[in-house]
């Protein structure tokens, strides 16, 4: 896949890309991966918790996630959250 991409003429193109790669990666990631360590996890009561959380990010969070994952490659959707998230992140004075 990526030798593929390296190959394109354009830089532009190459860009775009990626882009698209990466958006379909992170979601194929969040969505298996929750999914595999679910799966392979040692069975035992140790981990009630840890199921609960796994099974929350594989039905919900994944899926809730996939419009933000997708809609980053968008120009004016990364301009916006990167205004957003300092504004969220940063701590009202006191």
């Amino acid at each position: 896949m990526i030798s593929t991409v390296l190959k394109l003429p354009s830089s532009t193109g190459r860009t775009k890309a990626f882009s698209t790669c990466s958006s379909h990666l992170i979601v194929v990631i969040l969505f298996y991966g929750s999914a595999t360590v679910t799966s392979l996890k040692p069975k035992s009561n140790q981990y009630d918790g840890t199921d609960k959380l796994l099974s929350l990010f594989y039905i919900i969070l994944t899926p809730m996630l996939n419009p933000v994952i997708y809609s980053l490659p968008n120009k004016d959707v990364s301009e916006a959250l990167r205004k957003f998230l300092p504004k969220l992140i940063a701590l009202p004075d006191t």
